[in-house]
């Protein structure tokens, strides 16, 4: 509401050249998955952090999708992370032509900001630094960003501190999609193994796999397919994995831990795939 009653009022911000990269880049975000999520307990740290470090008064982790700016968390102030701001409209569009530090003590005193509403009532972002979150292959994802209403000024010390959080954080969301996301190729050769075992068997039927090892169940049409084809079996306790299925969990790369036989009886959610990639070897 702040920067919309900002930007009705004020001249318009200047608009940073595009990125070189700039397709890349968009794809980047966009395979991040965390546009449109609400991922901001898992990153508030970072804020926090880095708020400490700074001594400001607002940080922001923000990620750029070309067309609006996303802040996934922050501290010092309430951000709705699925709220995207017009990119064109923010200090964090000029720090993806860098991989350096967007240092800007005073904003009142850049052209690029001196007009536009950015350092001025009600929003008060007199002095900015952004940190930007570097991939390893060079694309720039977002920012780990602080504003402040009088002139930010950070030493050395605080900038080496700022740099080695940004790409910390930067490391996480590469993490968490490289932990999310399933590639063909891993499905395929997962699917390869379990065929080894099931010469018929569908990709449900190894979701529905991955399901009974996790949960103990699994779809009824799944567990009769896998009785089928001596996965598993009935006993006096339950249905329990064959020495067959047991192979096939070590051949897929299951932790022994992750099967629980009849200890849950709870209907499958069919998220038992997602709760298994962490177990993948």
């Amino acid at each position: 509401m702040k920067l919309g009653l900002a930007i009705a009022t004020s001249k318009k911000v200047a608009v940073a050249t595009v990125p070189a990269n700039e397709k890349l880049r968009v794809a980047r975000v966009n395979e991040t998955g965390l546009i449109g999520r609400d991922v901001s307990a898992q990153f508030e740290i970072f804020a926090e952090v880095a708020k400490l470090i700074m001594h400001c008064d607002k940080v922001m982790l923000n990620l750029l999708d070309g067309a609006c700016q996303y802040t996934i968390t922050g501290a010092g102030e309430n951000f709705d992370p699925l709220l995207g701001v017009p990119q064109n409209m923010t200090f964090c569009q000029f720090a993806l032509a860098s991989p350096e530090p967007l240092l800007v003590p005073d904003t009142s005193e850049d052209k690029r900001f001196a007009d536009p509403p950015l350092p001025n009532p009600p929003l008060n972002c007199r002095g900015y630094a952004g940190f930007p979150l570097n991939t390893a292959d060079g694309v720039i994802l977002g920012t780990l960003c602080g504003t402040h209403p009088e002139p930010l000024i950070l030493t050395d010390t605080q900038i080496r501190m700022m740099r080695k959080l940004a790409t910390t954080a930067a490391g996480q969301i590469q993490t968490m999609v490289e932990q999310s996301n399933l590639t063909a190729s891993r499905v395929a050769s997962m699917l390869g193994k379990f065929k080894n075992f099931a010469p018929e068997g569908t990709i449900n039927e190894l979701i529905g796999f991955l399901d009974f090892c996790a949960r103990g169940t699994a779809l009824p049409e799944i567990i009769e397919v896998l009785e089928r084809d001596n996965i598993i079996t009935e006993s006096d306790v339950g249905r329990q994995l064959t020495r067959d299925g047991t192979d096939l969990r070590s051949a897929l790369g299951l932790a022994p831990e992750s099967y629980r036989g009849n200890e849950q009886v709870l209907a499958p959610q069919g998220g038992g795939l997602d709760d298994l990639l962490g177990k993948l070897e």
